[in-house]
């Protein structure tokens, strides 16, 4: 079957490297900064579950692009009730139709769109909800697409509330994937904030989780029940520039996004914070094997890069992203005095990486095939 997502902008790489563990038979045909088409023998429920998808599709019909309204025309007759795939979930009785082209919604004429509503009613057995919230059933063209396509949105999972500001669950799942997870880790965040990290890895097995920011009665509230339950979970009310109750070299892995030095106040100015931030991790972080990711805004990342690399930590790619529309960047590297390959830096999405762009890739898919689910 032919799927369509999207996913945070600017992670396409990425995504590139994660696929394989999440759909089977997995075959790219088209990629760009913030969406993938492709074809997979998976059922719709494992695509749906993606953790890093923001939307999920199943592609019904497509059409060569030309005229936005003589392409809705050519979809409709096109459509017949086998098409119509059985959805995951529990059945709606309503459906809406949305147009989204070239990243953002489009209007197409009244006619048109009611002749099309008509269809996916008597294909369907749905009566239309235009404001409701039933199934959604999707007109999408892309940029560089040479066609336009009519998808059925797949039901995603429901997830924990997110505190105001918190990264997505989406971006938070892809950041702590591209920490190599293991089932045996010791995972820290140490500025865990409203714990999208923490909650991000608690969907995958681990030794331990430990939470850890200085203000943690103000975010208590805005945690997960899960987060506060959970036993693997330590939670730490502790500066993350010090961390006195986590040893030395007792960490497996960093999940992080200090903070970016633009909206908040900081104890130091912005280098002195990146350089004793970056000795912080090394010292928790054990030696040869620890692994950590990094994320702060793009315009701190050259302080941030050499903060690490003279801390002893190595940098092994770095990903320029979008986070609420600002730009970022992500650091993934290890803690290893071994002499490192030159590092990949990726400042524009490709459709087709020239090589990995995650670390560990080998241990990385042996590890989350086992948990992938």
């Amino acid at each position: 079957m032919r799927y369509f997502i999207q996913y945070p902008a600017g992670t396409s790489a990425i995504v590139t490297e994660a696929m394989t563990h999440f759909v089977e038979d997995f075959h790219p045909e088209y990629q760009d900064d913030s969406a993938m088409l492709f074809r997979s023998t998976s059922p719709m429920e494992r695509v749906a579950s993606i953790p890093f998808a923001k939307n999920a599709f199943a592609v019904i019909s497509e059409t060569r692009r030309g005229d936005i309204n003589a392409n809705v025309a050519q979809l409709t007759g096109s459509l017949r009730t086998p098409q119509f795939p059985a959805l995951p979930g529990e059945r709606a009785r309503g459906f809406r139709v949305m147009v989204h082209v070239d990243g953002e919604l489009a209007a197409i004429g009244s006619a048109h769109k009611r002749e099309l509503e008509r269809t996916i009613s008597a294909c369907t057995g749905l009566r239309l909800e235009a404001g409701g919230r039933g199934q959604e059933y999707w007109v999408i063209g892309r940029l560089d697409m040479d066609s336009l396509m009519f998808c059925a949105r797949l039901p995603k999972p429901a997830r924990p509330r997110k505190a105001r500001g918190a990264l997505s669950h989406e971006l938070s799942s892809m950041l702590v994937l591209a920490s190599d997870p293991h089932p045996d880790d010791t995972f820290l965040d140490p500025f865990a904030g409203s714990g999208s990290f923490v909650v991000a890895r608690l969907g995958m097995p681990a030794r331990e989780i430990i939470y850890s920011d200085l203000d943690l009665a103000e975010h208590r509230e805005d945690l997960p029940p899960e987060a506060q339950s959970d036993g693997r979970v330590r939670l730490l009310a502790e500066d993350a520039l010090a961390l006195p109750s986590v040893a030395d070299g007792s960490v497996d892995v960093v999940v992080t996004d200090p903070p970016w030095g633009e909206h908040e106040e900081l104890p130091m100015p912005y280098e002195e914070f990146a350089d004793t931030t970056s000795l912080s991790l090394t010292r928790v972080l054990r030696p040869e094997t620890g692994r950590f990711v990094l994320l702060c805004a793009r315009r701190g990342a050259p302080a941030f890069e050499e903060s690490l690399e003279k801390a002893g930590l190595r940098v092994a790619a770095t990903h320029d992203i979008l986070v609420n529309g600002h730009p970022a960047t992500v650091f993934t590297g290890t803690r290893d005095a071994a002499p490192q390959p030159e590092r990949e830096t990726t400042h524009t999405p490709r459709r087709t990486p020239a090589k990995p762009l995650l670390i560990g890739m080998g241990t990385y898919r042996r590890s989350l095939n086992r948990f992938s689910h």
